[in-house]
C-alpha cells in the first residue's frame, strides 16, 4: 500500500488499459483504485471480495495467465438491509424530503419581498437549499443516483445554505437583540462587563476569546483531512425497487480534503482581520460564516459516513430528518420572531392561520 501512490505518479500504465486491483478482502483495494483515479486513471476497479473470492471462483495467479475477470466480480454489490431500515428509507425519500422542501419554499415566498440584509440571507439560504435538495431529488429519480455532477449541486447548495444561514440568524440577533456590532448602541452584555470598548480604550471579553478559539476551530476543522477517501457504488433492495447508494472518488476529494482546508483558511484569516481590533470585526465576519459552512458540511457527512459505514440507509434517514429539523426551525424563528421581523405585511404570511397564531 505504501508504494501504490509513488507507483501510480509514474504512470507505468496507459490511461485506457482496464486496471483491476486486488487484495486480500477488498477493503485496501478500494482505497488503491481511488489513488490511482487521482493520478488520473479512470478505467479502474477494486475486485470484490479479494482473492478469497478470486481463488473461490477457481483462478490462479500463475504469472501470464491470462485470466480474464468476469464482469459479476466487477459489478457493485448487493446489500440486503433490514426491514425497519427500508422503511425508514422510504420514509425519507417520499415524506420528510418532500416535506422540508414544502416549508423552505413557504419561507422564501414570506420573505421574497423583504429588504433588511438578515431576511435576505435566510431567503437566499432557503433558495439555494431548494435547488440543492431539488437536484438530490433529480438524481434519484432520474439519475438512479448515479450522477456525480447531481450530487456535486446538492453538496453545494447545502453549503451554500449552511454560510447563509448561519450569517442570516447571527445577524438578526445582533441588530435586533444583542448589538453587538452597533456603535451606537449598547451591547447586551453590557451588564456583565465592567467596562465596553465602545466607550473606552480596552479590550473587549468576547473579541479576546475569539482570538483563541479561532486557532483552535482552524485545528479541529482538518479532522475530516484523516478519514481515508474510499469511493464505493452498493445497490440496497428497498422493497420492491433496487436503491444505488454512490460515493464517487471527487465528492470524497471535496468533502473531506478541499472543504476542511478551506475551512481552516478561512478560521485563520478571520483570525487575521480580528488582530486589528475593533477595525477588522466587520471584515472577519465573511470568511468566519465561510469557515462555519465549509467545516460544518464536511463534519455532517462525516459523521453520517462513518458511523453509519454498516448500514447507509439509516444515514440518508439521519440526513433527512437533520435537515428536516433545520428548515422547520427556520420557520418556528418565523413564527416566535414574527414582530421582530414584520411579516404581518406579506401577503402569504395572511394565509397561513399557525403563523398568525399568538
Amino acid at each position: 500500500m505504501d508504494s501504490i501512490d509513488g507507483y501510480a505518479a509514474k504512470g507505468p500504465i496507459p490511461r485506457e488499459v482496464r486496471i483491476v486491483i486486488i487484495c486480500t478482502h477488498g477493503r485496501d483495494s478500494q482505497i488503491a483504485a481511488a489513488t490511482f483515479m487521482a493520478h488520473g486513471y479512470r478505467n479502474v476497479y477494486s475486485l470484490l471480495g479479494g482473492t478469497r473470492r478470486w481463488l473461490e471462483l477457481g483462478y490462479s495467479f500463475q504469472s501470464g495467465s491470462g485470466t480474464a475477470v468476469e464482469k459479476k466480480l466487477l459489478a457493485p454489490p448487493v446489500v440486503k438491509i433490514p426491514m425497519l431500515s427500508q422503511i425508514a428509507m422510504t420514509a425519507a425519500a417520499f415524506v420528510v424530503k418532500p416535506a422540508y422542501v414544502v416549508m423552505s419554499l413557504l419561507v422564501i415566498l414570506i420573505l421574497w419581498k423583504k429588504k433588511s440584509m438578515d431576511l435576505v440571507l435566510i431567503r437566499n439560504a432557503m433558495l439555494l437549499f431548494f435547488i440543492g435538495e431539488n437536484a438530490c431529488t433529480l438524481n434519484y429519480l432520474v439519475a438512479s443516483n448515479k450522477s456525480v455532477w447531481l450530487e456535486f449541486i446538492h453538496g453545494l447548495g447545502m453549503v451554500g445554505t449552511f454560510f447563509l444561514l448561519f450569517w442570516g440568524v447571527v445577524r438578526f440577533f445582533d441588530e435586533r437583540v444583542l448589538h453587538y456590532n452597533q456603535p451606537d448602541k449598547t451591547c447586551a452584555l453590557q451588564r456583565h462587563c465592567r467596562h465596553c470598548w465602545k466607550k473606552e480604550p480596552v479590550v473587549c471579553g468576547l473579541h479576546r476569546l475569539a482570538l483563541w478559539l479561532l486557532p483552535a476551530l482552524a485545528f479541529v476543522a482538518l479532522i475530516p483531512l484523516t478519514m481515508p477517501l474510499r469511493p464505493f457504488k452498493i445497490i440496497m433492495p428497498v422493497f420492491l425497487s433496487d436503491v444505488v447508494w454512490l460515493k464517487d472518488f471527487w465528492n470524497l476529494l471535496i468533502e473531506f480534503r478541499l472543504y476542511p482546508i478551506l475551512g481552516a483558511l478561512s478560521f485563520m484569516i478571520s483570525f487575521l482581520y480580528l488582530r486589528r481590533g475593533r477595525r477588522g470585526l466587520i471584515k472577519a465576519q465573511l470568511p468566519f460564516f465561510l469557515a462555519l459552512c465549509f467545516t460544518s458540511y464536511s463534519f455532517f457527512r462525516f459523521g453520517l459516513l462513518l458511523t453509519f459505514n454498516e448500514n447507509q440507509a439509516w444515514a440518508d434517514w439521519w440526513e433527512e430528518s437533520t435537515e428536516f429539523i433545520m428548515i422547520a426551525m427556520v420557520v418556528l424563528l418565523l413564527v416566535v420572531f414574527k414582530n421582530q421581523f414584520e411579516l404581518e405585511s406579506s401577503w402569504l404570511y395572511k394565509k397561513f392561520k399557525f403563523l398568525r397564531a399568538r
